[in-house]
């Protein structure tokens, strides 16, 4: 499956002096952490991530072209204080609520991001598992991606964009899928939409 990028990425993503850094956000009940692979704080998308080893490392992205579930690990810190708080507090703090995992390009010669980064994951935070190695501890987030259950729903067994653009290449239908399942969506109720077409004609 082709991922989209930008100018700036490719640029460096095609040099011999780039190093690649991760950035994770999880949009938990109580706000928003924000972490990268980075050993520092990063600025980046409109926001600072943290740095300075509270996300220690991050499993393979694997991808599906038949809408199964993949999964993702992701190991943090178990120093910081809010994640602790996170791994002993509610699991329905986290537990099937959006995270992502965007991939950024940075160049070593002046340690600044080219280009914006690229999402590479889009799914929900599943289980926390906390681990003790030696004289430290672990704390692994199980993440997954949205499914389709094709015994249960033979309705799911629709196409992918990759599967899409094998057959008609070029063709735009399904281009979008992943991000209308991964992001969150308001819809409006028919009771507003009644009353701003209301309004708009009592204007007009």
């Amino acid at each position: 499956m082709s991922i989209a990028t930008n100018s700036g990425f490719n640029a460096v993503a095609s040099s011999p002096v780039l190093a690649e850094m991760a950035l994770v956000e999880l949009f938990c009940r109580f706000g928003t952490p924000r972490y990268t692979t980075w050993p520092m704080n990063v600025e980046a998308r409109g926001h600072t991530w943290q740095g300075v080893g509270n996300l220690g490392s991050i499993g393979e992205v694997h991808e599906s072209e038949d809408g199964a579930e993949e999964k993702l690990n992701l190991t943090l810190s178990a120093v910081d204080l809010g994640t602790r708080a996170l791994a002993l507090g509610d699991p329905n703090d986290y537990q099937d609520r959006p995270m992502r995992l965007y991939v950024a390009m940075v160049n070593v010669n002046t340690y600044q991001l080219s280009g914006e980064p690229v999402m590479r994951f889009a799914g929900v935070m599943d289980t926390l598992d906390v681990g003790r190695d030696g004289t430290s501890g672990t704390i692994t987030l199980k993440c997954r991606t949205a499914s389709y259950d094709r015994r249960n729903n033979p309705s799911a067994l629709r196409m992918n964009n990759a599967q899409h653009q094998a057959r008609h290449p070029g063709e735009r239908g399904f281009e979008y899928l992943t991000s209308l399942i991964g992001n969150q969506a308001v819809w409006v109720s028919k009771r507003l939409q009644a009353e701003l077409n209301a309004r708009l004609r009592a204007k007009g």
